[in-house]
């Protein structure tokens, strides 16, 4: 109740910073739940990949991508598919362009968060511009109104409280934006040196 209280009176600006503050954390909570490299590039999942096709068993290859489902299977069966001659630089190219285009699936929300981040502090000064604004119309409507608290406090709880919301908002998406880049940094690493060891394991390649 309190907190619908705070919320009533920061305004229309508080209702918007806190409708943003849903979006960041639906966010925050989805990459935590998927951006974890163990579940996405399984070394156990690699090294029987690699195995297979070593050996020249694409179809094991093939079967084993469709039952693990992982990310990096994913992109591995798409790239067998489309790999047409079977040559290093034709399975390197396919599992570039696969990876690109499903990694994008992995940055989804990415662009959001910062949005959020940046302009969270930026409606939370226009609150505070605003609640200001209600001050000093306050103050120079005359006499009768000067003594009226209720308008006063009012006008400074929207200043206040917007400028809070704001940085509470922005402070925790600037933090889980940069934690999630460094890890969306490092998968994409990951990938790309598995890529690099199936294709030079790759017994079909020349």
């Amino acid at each position: 109740m309190e907190v619908l209280e705070l919320l009533h009176k920061s305004g229309i600006i508080g209702y918007i910073l806190f409708f943003l503050s849903v979006i960041s954390v639906a966010i925050i909570i989805e990459k935590l739940l998927i951006l974890r490299l163990s579940k996405l590039v399984p070394k156990e999942d690699l090294r029987l990949i690699v195995d297979f096709l070593s050996e020249g068993s694409i179809g094991d290859a093939v079967e084993l991508c469709k039952e693990r489902r992982s990310f990096l299977s994913s992109i591995i069966l798409d790239a067998l598919k489309n790999i047409g001659e079977p040559t290093k630089e034709n399975f390197l190219h396919a599992f570039e362009v696969t990876a690109k285009r499903k990694f994008m699936e992995l940055e989804r929300g990415m662009s959001l968060l910062a949005t959020i981040a940046a302009v969270s502090p930026l409606l939370g000064l226009v609150g505070t511009v605003l609640g200001m604004i209600k001050i000093f119309g306050v103050l120079t409507a005359g006499s009768t109104s000067i003594g009226n608290p209720q308008q006063l406090s009012a006008g400074m709880a929207e200043a206040l409280l917007t400028t809070v919301f704001g940085l509470l908002v922005a402070i925790p998406a600037v933090i889980m934006y940069n934690l999630f880049q460094r890890k969306l940094d490092k998968i994409a690493a990951e990938i790309e040196s598995a890529g690099v060891l199936i294709a030079n394991n790759f017994k079909a390649l020349k």
